[in-house]
């Protein structure tokens, strides 16, 4: 800064000061001029005077004009209009502008509303530029927990204001005291409001003044987000103008909540947001905040931002309720004093190892002084929330293996009964080995009998625990662990004896049960297709090249047909319908045979009738109605054909369910909806009954749900939306609570995902496109991690698409031009990356369904009127080369194809389309 302009600052700096409080602000408008650079630089020492002795208020000054603004005469705008909205009184006031109730006065209906208007005399460009920018970031924020933009304008003098919905509520901290509020409930409650953070920097926002005061709880329960003031748009053009306003004023932050980068003037990044909600959360927990200034100064807060370290909530807690006691003690003769305190908070009242260990971690791991140190996201913070609540190991702890053996106890009390017996056999297993090795005089016989106890417990742990376990929920880890145990010492054991037939088998066992864990269709699993294939390869090529005894013959014959239909199960999965076909067909083969030879044999009969079963599906996915159809009516038939009694078992009344509800898909696909229902219902009774009797396994659990989806699916096709919502709804209850219990298994997440899609679905045909978005969305956030680890998976992938190309067509329907057209292009890039086989009708016919949502998207942006007419012109291009690109798909199809993927009547309607395009 050269002599002369600081000669100039300095004489209008003491200038401004002799004058009176109310007279300065004039003053330097009038002296400055134009220069606004001068304006700011001269009045933010001016703010800095007055702020001396209390430097940083509450809430804090955004820059130096806000702190002179205190010094404007505010108008009574009482019955004043905007718009169609009447001032009813002024209800809140801050640096920028003033915030009144409203409420809508023309006829369309009655509605009480908060309107925020920019204080005159505050009207400086970088003002103007920050408020326009908090109306700009929250009408591009339509989410549950962020106060919604609903209107705004100029007024007749010029300046400009906006209306928001008004919120009727109290801070978070107030609301989680006055309601009695439990940790959990308070947990609850806090992931919602990361969920509205982790949607606004989704969208590149960071709030920057996240605090209590700015998380309304409405009387409902809902909070709401509310104060983007002084919030960031990370998009880097608008980098620019942030620097310039907020270069020279002072720091934007309430410095209880403010992270340390925030407090130094440093970058501002998603962090410092996590900072602040790991301080509410923190007051949230322990009822108190995280640091205690005193004199307020900037250095003080400073300092002590910088060089202590936060006590943990448990230890506040502790100390409060310790207050509270040594108070009611000291006013025993007081019975109002004495209630009082005992009914003070709930917090207080709550023992301190609810918040020791996990929570203490979580808030601490949040507020952490390095930006980097922190979680990396919103998203991972309110994630690690959860896995406390679900009784999950946290990363905010040290994973060592007594912490994870801790919460899976906690979790699964059943399955470490087991395991720990499991350990029990090991040890004694090792220990007696070691004993007897010790004791033994000839070393051959040593190693022999080594060699037969490992071989022995092995099999134990692989057939006899590992089979005990797989249906109780939140056994997957435990049943990989044991696996692979098992597999480890039987790999060992072959290469010292290749020719053992018995053993080869053992070793085939082992590598069908990986794959079972791995991704079987059929159970529970890890979500890795491409790794349990391999497996299931593996053991199929040890059972046709390892030597076979004529005693041996059958169990090998078995072992073939199990890992065969099992494999062709996951090559479905892939899109190779072809290759599963051929892999079921030797299965129910070898089954066929089997049967013929031991008419008698229970399982044997059963298995047989699984081929049938999973032919038909396979059959019914390529259009094949007529053998489709026959391949269900023969699994019920032999399913009939086992005695009274055989009928009573579990396995026979699960595959019945699976019989009707398989009839129930087919008469679907042929739009027979009175004989689909009918079945599917069947099935749905069978499996309530099911679940009931045995209510931990998790498998009946599943399919229960899986029935209340196929009872949607019908039920939509019926135009009856609200009653397929609730059956989709009760199948992600479901689906959601055995995540819980499980969350290393892909089927629940899979069965998730889908039925949120299908809940979205449903809300969009009645119309709430607000809330159709937000399930979407949490479909799309699901694949999104199912597809990065587990790239193979079709089935994955194709609902990923079908996420995108929703949330396209739906913004696109509530005239959200630049959403909607991101999500299309996504969904198209998606589809370009994604290879179908020929023979897959039912993924083709997907692709051609998706083509003419995108052409839908583009149609409905071609109609919105507030675009130019060459904008107009290319939406229709580009929504007739969609329909285009569905009915060259279509056209290749045959009519079975068609039907099975349900495209006959689109096929119809698209020709309309089309030429109406040309």
């Amino acid at each position: 800064m050269n002599p002369e302009r600081w000669q100039n600052i300095n004489e209008l700096y003491h200038a401004a000061l002799e004058l009176e409080v109310g007279e300065r602000l004039a003053f330097l408008k009038n002296e400055c001029g134009d220069d606004e650079k001068l304006f700011s630089e001269v009045s933010n020492l001016v703010a800095a005077h007055k702020q001396s002795d209390n430097f940083i208020e509450i809430p804090v000054a955004d820059n130096a004009l806000e702190v002179l603004a205190d010094e404007l005469d505010t108008p009574d705008l009482t019955g004043k209009k905007f718009g169609v909205y009447e001032i009813i009184k002024e209800i809140g006031r801050g640096g920028m502008g003033t915030v009144y109730l409203a409420k809508r006065t023309d006829s369309e209906f009655e509605k009480q509303v908060a309107v925020k208007i920019i204080k005159r005399g505050m009207d400086t460009d970088a003002v103007l530029h920050r408020f326009r920018n908090e109306r700009q970031i929250l009408a591009s924020l339509e989410h549950t927990n962020i106060t919604r933009l609903l209107d705004g304008g100029t007024t007749d003098d010029g300046l400009p204001y906006f209306v928001m919905e008004y919120i009727k509520g109290v801070p978070i901290t107030e609301f989680a005291e006055t309601q009695r509020l439990s940790i959990n409930e308070r947990l609850e409650l806090f992931r919602q409001v990361c969920a509205a953070i982790t949607f606004a920097h989704q969208r590149l926002i960071i709030h920057r003044d996240i605090k209590p005061s700015n998380i309304i709880v409405t009387n409902e329960g809902v909070p709401k987000l509310l104060d983007f003031g002084i919030a960031k748009l990370t998009n880097p053009e608008n980098s620019e103008s942030e620097t310039a306003q907020t270069a020279t004023g002072l720091r934007l932050l309430t410095p209880e909540y403010a992270s340390p980068e925030q407090i130094h003037g440093l970058q501002i990044t998603t962090l410092s947001d996590i900072y602040s909600l790991g301080t509410v959360l923190y007051e949230l927990l322990s009822g108190q905040q995280p640091y205690q200034f005193k004199q307020r100064s900037l250095f003080e807060i400073a300092n002590i931002i910088n060089t202590e370290e936060p006590r943990k909530p448990s230890e506040i807690a502790t100390q409060r309720r310790g207050d509270a006691e040594t108070k009611r003690d000291k006013n025993t003769n007081d019975l109002q004093v004495k209630t009082k305190e005992i009914t003070a908070s709930p917090v207080h009242r709550v023992s301190a190892s609810q918040l020791k260990g996990d929570l203490d971690n979580i808030v601490l791991m949040a507020m952490r002084k390095e930006p980097e140190r922190r979680y990396s996201s919103v998203e991972q913070f309110s994630e690690d929330i959860r896995r406390h609540l679900s009784g999950l190991p946290v990363i905010a702890r040290p994973l060592n293996l007594k912490y994870r053996f801790a919460k899976f106890a906690l979790r699964n009390k059943t399955a470490v009964a087991l395991g720990t017996l499991i350990f029990l056999t090991l040890v004694g297993g090792i220990i007696t080995t070691s004993y007897q090795s010790i004791r033994a005089n000839r070393q051959a016989e040593l190693t022999e009998k080594r060699f037969n106890e490992v071989r022995k417990l092995a099999k134990t742990v692989l057939f006899d625990y590992h089979d005990a376990i797989k249906d109780l929920p939140g056994s997957t880890p435990v049943r990989e662990r044991l696996v692979r145990d098992a597999l480890e010492y039987l790999n060992g054991l072959a290469s010292e004896a290749t020719n053992d037939a018995s053993l080869q088998l053992e070793l085939a066992a082992a590598y069908e049960r990986v794959g079972d864990v791995q991704g079987g269709s059929l159970f529970a699993n890890l979500g890795n297709t491409e790794g349990a294939i391999e497996s299931y390869r593996k053991a199929l090529n040890i059972l046709q090249t390892s030597p076979i005894s004529d005693s041996q013959t059958q169990e090998i014959l078995t072992a073939k047909a199990s890992v065969a239909k099992k494999l062709g199960g996951l090559l479905w999965e892939t899109g190779d319908t072809k290759g599963a076909l051929e892999e079921t067909r030797k299965s129910q083969a070898i089954y066929e045979k089997l049967v013929s030879e031991n008419p008698t044999n229970f399982n044997f009969r059963y298995e047989y009738g699984g081929t049938h079963e999973r032919i038909g599906k396979l059959l019914l996915e390529q259009g094949d109605f007529v053998n489709a159809q026959k391949n269900f009516e023969k699994d019920l038939e032999l399913l009939n054909g086992f005695s009274a009694e055989e009928q009573k078992e579990l396995k026979v009344r699960r595959s019945f369910s699976l019989a009707y509800e398989n009839l129930g898909g087919l008469y679907l696909q042929k739009a027979d909806y009175e004989n689909a229902l009918e079945n599917n219902k069947r099935a749905l009774e069978i499996r309530r009954k099911l679940s009931s009797d045995f209510p931990d396994n998790a498998d009946l659990w599943r399919t229960f749900s899986v029935s209340y989806y196929n009872q949607g699916e019908i039920l939509a096709k019926l135009n009856r939306y609200r009653e397929a919502m609730d059956c989709y709804q009760k199948d992600v209850e479901i689906a959601q609570s055995l995540l819980a219990k499980d969350p290393s298994n892909e089927q629940y997440r899979g069965d998730t995902a889908y039925g949120l899609l299908r809940i979205g679905d449903m809300l969009v045909q009645i119309g709430d496109y607000n809330q159709a978005l937000l399930n979407y969305k949490k479909s799309q956030t699901m694949r999104t991690e199912d597809v990065t680890g587990d790239p193979t998976n079709l089935w994955k992938r194709s609902s990923l698409i079908e996420s995108y190309a929703k949330i396209g067509k739906t913004f696109s329907k509530m005239g959200q031009i630049e959403r909607a057209k991101t999500e299309a292009v996504a969904t198209f890039s998606m589809m370009e990356k994604t290879e179908v086989e020929p023979e897959n009708a039912a993924f083709r016919g997907f692709f051609a369904i998706t083509f003419m949502d995108l052409g839908e998207t583009y149609k409905n942006l071609a109609e919105i009127k507030s675009i130019s007419t060459v904008e107009q012109s290319k939406f229709n291009a580009s929504s007739c080369e969609m329909y285009q690109k569905s009915a060259d798909i279509m056209q290749d199809m045959t009519e079975r194809e068609m039907m099975a993927a349900n495209d006959e009547a689109e096929f119809a309607k698209l020709k309309i389309i089309l030429e109406k395009c040309k």
